[in-house]
């Protein structure tokens, strides 16, 4: 009987391994955001007018940037945000990195943060920010859902 559990339990852990890689596989690409849905409020918002500050300029008018998942776990947004990602228990973990040129014109303020532990330096040199957190409700070939059933945003693969 044991010996059953166990097998079962690494089939089980197999198939989470196997859901996992899939996800990562899935995110690689360019990502266009389209929309955010509140079910609690029955609203879609895609426009200026629904963001509480002044959105940089982007090819959707939403304010929200392009986002690039490459294959060998880094991400470029709308080309000013560059750092690492990973997913983990169906949350992508975001982690900005800062420019090597911000980092040399103000090392007083990179030892405070430091400090205080608003980031960290990582083996490969670079200093990051603290994750970033989102919560996947679906993946799919051309759609991500990221929040959770009652609040989400809608981003379409444009690649």
């Amino acid at each position: 009987m044991k010996k059953k559990l166990l097998i079962l339990a690494l089939i089980f852990q197999a198939g989470i391994l196997n859901a996992q890689k899939t996800q990562s596989e899935l995110i690689i690409g360019t990502w266009r955001f389209e929309k955010n849905c509140d079910l609690r409020t029955r609203q879609e918002k895609v426009k200026y007018s629904d963001i509480p500050y002044c959105p940089r300029e982007t090819d959707t008018n939403s304010g929200n940037t392009d986002r690039v998942f490459k294959s060998n776990n880094q991400f470029e947004f709308y080309e000013t945000q560059f750092g690492i990602y990973k997913i983990k228990n169906n949350v992508l973990i975001i982690e900005h990195r800062i420019l090597q040129e911000h980092a040399n014109l103000n090392p007083d303020a990179i030892k405070r943060y430091l400090k205080r532990k608003l980031i960290e330096k990582k083996d490969d040199g670079f200093y990051y920010y603290k994750p970033q957190m989102l919560s996947i409700k679906s993946i799919s070939d051309d759609q991500i859902e990221f929040g959770s059933d009652k609040q989400y945003t809608i981003w379409k693969r444009i690649d």
